[in-house]
């Protein structure tokens, strides 16, 4: 049997276990019983089976966050599952994978499919700071994995409905630029303040305002993932609501320390309800971006996974 045919056989057999699902699963004498089982479809290409991954982590970041840690086990089985395959996926023609990466794709995928019982079993044991150890590690190999997925560009618009690009480029229709269909996805306040897409496509921003009037600003990358404050500036001005523009007090604002956050305390005369205007260079170019956030109380950090969907003006 040739080498193309003994991987083919291979991918049945796990396509084949991989579409099974595990009623329960035991642990030492307890039997200790586990969330739901998990109906998945074992993705049959490289990408799918990155977003399948992805879409896993994301629904065992939701369940840490409201203490659901007992439901961690099926939607950890799927990763080791998924993970156990990737790199034979990565070998499938057409997967896009460069070949001088799947060896890397082989070594993550062996390594992500190996921390199932480590989450499992901090999760069973209600570790909430084991099982984010853990999970954090998983995140890490699911990225090394994520680099090497094709890219799958759309209009921002649905000018074309669901047509979809494996190049960046123009909508041919409106003529803006189409954008990876994983990007802009997520637009949910990550600490409880007012969450915005930039007018660049290109970054996303939180501002908080907390008890004892300190102001901060979180930045994002299209794919909400968070970038270091230092990498921008800003200007701001401070008022309360329905004051004249003299009234308007200036807030400046500097990296945090650990510069995760750009931070400022508003003037102690400037009171509830208040609004703040930022003038945000992105350091690529073009003019500083205004953006207005309104406070009428301070900023709530979401409490048991539950986010404050506040939107942007």
């Amino acid at each position: 049997m040739s080498a193309k045919c003994l991987v083919s056989a291979a991918l049945i057999s796990v396509l084949i276990v991989g579409t099974s699902v595990r009623a329960q699963h035991g642990h030492g004498e307890k039997g200790h019983e586990h969330g739901k089982p998990v109906e998945f479809k074992m993705p049959t290409t490289y990408a799918d089976a990155v977003g399948e991954i992805e879409h896993r982590l994301h629904e065992i970041s939701e369940l840490m966050a409201s203490k659901q840690l007992v439901k961690v086990h099926p939607e950890a089985d799927v990763i080791q599952k998924v993970a156990k395959v990737i790199g034979q996926l990565a070998l499938k023609e057409g997967s896009g994978v460069p070949k001088e990466a799947v060896k890397e794709i082989n070594l993550a995928g062996k390594d992500l499919a190996a921390k199932f019982d480590a989450i499992d079993k901090v999760a069973d044991a209600s570790d909430a700071a084991g099982t984010k150890n853990v999970y954090d590690e998983m995140v890490k190999l699911a990225e090394t994995l994520a680099k090497y997925a094709p890219k799958v560009y759309q209009c921002p618009m649905k000018c074309e409905g669901e047509k979809t690009y494996d190049k960046p480029g123009k909508c041919p229709k409106c003529g803006m630029d189409i954008q990876d269909v994983k990007s802009h996805t997520d637009h949910e306040a990550k600490h409880g303040g007012w969450f915005f897409m930039a007018p660049d496509q290109k970054h996303h921003l939180e501002g908080t305002l907390s008890a004892s009037n300190e102001f901060r600003i979180y930045f994002y990358d299209e794919y909400t993932k968070p970038i270091g404050a230092d990498k921008f500036t800003a200007e701001a001005k401070t008022w309360n609501k329905g004051a004249s523009e003299s009234d308007r007090k200036p807030l400046k604002l500097a990296p945090a320390p650990d510069k995760s956050f750009l931070t400022g305390t508003v003037d102690a005369t400037i009171k509830m309800p208040l609004s703040i205007k930022v003038f945000i260079d992105f350091k690529d170019g073009q003019k500083a971006q205004v953006f207005d956030f309104d406070f009428t109380e301070p900023s709530m950090e979401p409490v048991d996974g539950e986010k404050n969907k506040h939107g942007g003006h």
